[in-house]
């Protein structure tokens, strides 16, 4: 008996251990088997002894941080104040000032952020005892760091970006003109004991007196018309979907049948529904079908009644604004927060009861992504849907309708030039990477960081389009990004420039002739532009498509001036392999802020890389350029070819093309205008054959003088608006050289 007894319990007890084995398998496997990812690290044994950033503390005593739970954690935050160092032995250095010192609950937070990076990044709540919420524990509402009090915080990790600064720098660009935008603070973490590395400790896009100020729905009056926070998003959480399928085309003329908009629930989440008031959830619902509803009436247009009842039109041109100066592949898409005041508090306490929108999510934005055209700085990201048809996470079909509203595009050009005159100029901008920046390097954050990850070492770190050598290198890389992408954006927003530039002699460089002056082609010429071996020819072989006898070449963009070589000579420096690359030395040096680039491509659309190359020996690595394919059939423009309808001949019978759409493009390259540029550099980037066929500059500072007031004809104009030299409204009449534009359409420089 005692003998049958121990038997079934040896079976019992393994049994036990069975299954102790499985659920320990799966919560490894639910868990991260890696431990919190310590052994991650390239290097565990670093330390802090003084550092300008604040040091945190947490301390999960080796639990194992789930992603969808919480576990329980300390924390303590050690800043001594702006100004002031702070100490990691805290023994050596006891009375440092300890800005929180409490319980959390802590979690792993994130989508590609967490799957995609080493170091990870966690939300937090804290907590007013040592209880989590979930077992009845109250959470506690504290100041972190000068932010205001709330218990929902986070902390960004940056792993694939090398500055790790594109959220923070996104965030305070954005700060003035947003109602609200999460406030951030660089630090440095320790997590039991281990160095993590640089963090950003963040503000939850969340509900809360000092972030967006939304109250319970049901709470003013019984009004369920909001208040309401939701994110377009991948639908992982518990989401809705929209009722109308997504746009791939601009005049909403073709919809993408297969593919729908999914928005999660923020403000209420799902698990606040059944404590709501009944009909809560469908009340939300509603108010998004309202929403989007009103993009599709007659009346959309009409103020009281069409889109701008529902969208605070304004907010929505901030964030489009923001997402495509970062060029943020998923903005719009992806982790877009909108959230909207109830009908109730509008009425009693004045609150614009519409739609808005915040930002969020900028890691892989500013250049910082290699699909989806993330690091080109001279594309659309709203133009995601036609460009990328088979991501099924597409852009929802307002922003697109939005576009439709000549209010709207105007309001949106108003509005940059707003930016461009404040915290968007180019100084200002830089100045503000170089603040962000300092804060890494000055006590050495980011190279404790660097030791502690090896960031710069490795070359599989998704989705990064520029592999940087050093923290300063990666700076460099997002200037350099952010200077093309301002350019960019300035010419398609603000009014046209009125320039004066000057082509450029280049003594040496030419490398091949691809333009035929005679026949045979290939007796006048030593390669073609593409593959199939097709060659420019001159007017004097044939007036329709010919380039013209005299060589010089105006722009359509905007009347760049370029001189092409001579015809019977080598007149392009062509690059057809993947690293290839060459070097075009002017005949003099020159100073100029802005260096124009003619050329064309083919085999479809080339990838360069730029240097600059000055007199005093330095060199600038300016960034990517692409020169697209020439041939672009009617239909196809984009608006800033160069030159257009020209022809070609074949190399093989000498047969002319008999449709010319072939043309010719130009980029303009920003130069360091104190230092002499003698020669620029360019390396190609991909298997396209390009040619770079002419140089030209900007000529800084020159104007004709003339009168504000203009009688020519026997008639009086009026000045309409005054401008500076690169485009941007005055006020007033500033001293110095400007532009005055006049009622009828005419400009004239003038200098006061």
């Amino acid at each position: 008996m005692l003998l049958n007894n121990t038997n079934n319990y040896l079976k019992l007890y393994g049994t036990f251990l069975a299954l102790l084995l499985v659920v320990a398998t799966a919560s490894n496997a639910s868990a991260q088997a890696y431990d919190n990812y310590r052994n991650r690290l390239r290097n565990r044994n670093v330390k802090v002894a003084e550092t300008n950033l604040p040091i945190i503390f947490i301390n999960v005593d080796g639990r194992m941080i789930l992603r969808d739970s919480y576990v329980l954690g300390r924390m303590k935050i050690i800043h001594n104040g702006e100004g002031q160092l702070n100490y990691g032995d805290t023994v050596a250095h006891p009375g440092q000032h300890i800005d929180y010192e409490g319980h959390i609950a802590l979690k792993y937070r994130g989508n590609t952020s967490f799957d995609q990076s080493d170091k990870k990044p966690y939300a937090f709540r804290t907590l007013a005892t040592d209880v989590l919420p979930d077992n009845g524990g109250e959470k506690k509402k504290v100041s972190l760091l000068g932010m205001a009090k709330d218990n929902n915080w986070c902390f960004i990790a940056p792993w694939c970006d090398e500055t790790m600064i594109r959220d923070v720098l996104s965030f305070e660009l954005g700060r003035p003109w947003f109602d609200w935008v999460p406030h951030t603070r660089l630090c440095e973490v320790y997590l039991d004991g281990t160095y993590y590395g640089v963090y950003v400790l963040c503000e939850r896009v969340s509900k809360g007196k000092h972030r967006l100020d939304l109250n319970d729905p049901g709470s003013d009056g019984g009004d369920l018309t909001g208040d309401y926070h939701v994110s377009v998003d991948h639908g992982s959480d518990p989401y809705f979907t929209s009722k109308y399928h997504p746009w791939q085309s601009l005049d909403g003329s073709k919809e993408a049948t297969g593919y729908t908009i999914k928005y999660e629930y923020n403000d209420p989440d799902d698990d606040e529904f059944n404590q709501l008031p009944t009909g809560t959830r469908q009340a939300l619902t509603n108010e998004i079908d309202k929403m989007e509803a009103s993009f599709r009436t007659d009346y959309w247009l009409d103020p009281d009644r069409g889109y701008q009842h529902y969208v605070d039109r304004q907010s929505f041109i901030d964030y489009m604004l923001a997402t495509e100066l970062s060029m943020n592949i998923d903005g719009y898409r992806l982790s877009t927060h909108i959230y909207k005041h109830s009908d109730s508090r509008a009425e009693t306490e004045g609150i614009d009861p519409r739609w808005k929108a915040t930002l969020w999510d900028f890691n892989i934005a500013w250049g910082n992504a290699n699909y989806y055209d993330g690091d080109k700085t001279d594309r659309w990201q709203y133009l995601f849907n036609m460009n990328f048809t088979g991501d099924n996470c597409p852009v929802p079909f307002y922003w697109y309708r939005m576009l439709q509203d000549p209010d709207y595009v105007e309001g949106m050009k108003i509005r940059w030039q707003q930016y461009r005159q404040s915290n968007h100029s180019s100084q200002r901008l830089l100045a503000t990477v170089d603040s962000l920046t300092a804060l890494l390097t000055v006590n050495d954050a980011a190279k404790r960081n660097e030791q502690a990850w090896g960031i710069f070492t490795r070359t599989n770190i998704w989705p990064l389009p520029y592999y940087a050598d050093s923290y300063a290198d990666a700076v460099s890389y997002l200037k350099s990004w952010i200077e093309r992408r301002l350019q960019f954006l300035d010419r398609q927003l603000l009014p046209p420039r009125i320039i004066q530039t000057a082509p450029l002699a280049v003594s040496q460089g030419w490398n091949e002739d691809i333009i035929a002056e005679d026949l045979p082609v290939t007796a006048f010429t030593t390669t073609g532009i593409d593959a199939a071996g097709r060659n420019f020819y001159g007017e004097q072989l044939l007036p329709s498509g010919g380039l013209p006898t005299n060589r010089q070449i105006v722009s359509a963009n905007e009347n760049v001036s370029y001189q092409l070589e001579p015809y019977d000579a080598v007149n392009a420096l062509t690059l057809k392999n993947t690293g290839s690359g060459g070097t075009l030395t002017l005949a003099q040096p020159v100073e100029t802020s802005e260096l124009f680039v003619l050329g064309t491509s083919g085999n479809g659309a080339a990838s360069v890389y730029v240097q600059l190359n000055y007199a005093d020996g330095s060199s600038s690595e300016v960034g990517n350029y692409e020169i697209r394919d020439w041939s672009v059939r009617a239909g196809n423009e984009q608006g800033n070819e160069a030159v257009s309808r020209l022809g070609n001949v074949r190399r093989d019978n000498d047969q002319f093309s008999s449709d010319n759409h072939y043309c010719l493009f130009d980029f303009s390259v920003p130069v360091d205008p104190k230092r002499q540029l003698v020669s620029v550099s360019f390396t190609s980037n991909n298997g396209a054959y390009a040619s770079v066929m002419a140089l030209s500059r900007l000529v800084d500072g020159s104007s004709s003088i003339g009168p504000i007031f203009s009688h020519e004809d026997g008639l009086c104009r009026q000045p309409v608006g005054i401008y500076d030299l690169g485009g941007m409204k005055q006020m007033g009449s500033p001293r110095g050289i400007s532009i005055i534009r006049y009622s009828d359409g005419s400009t004239r420089k003038v200098v006061r």
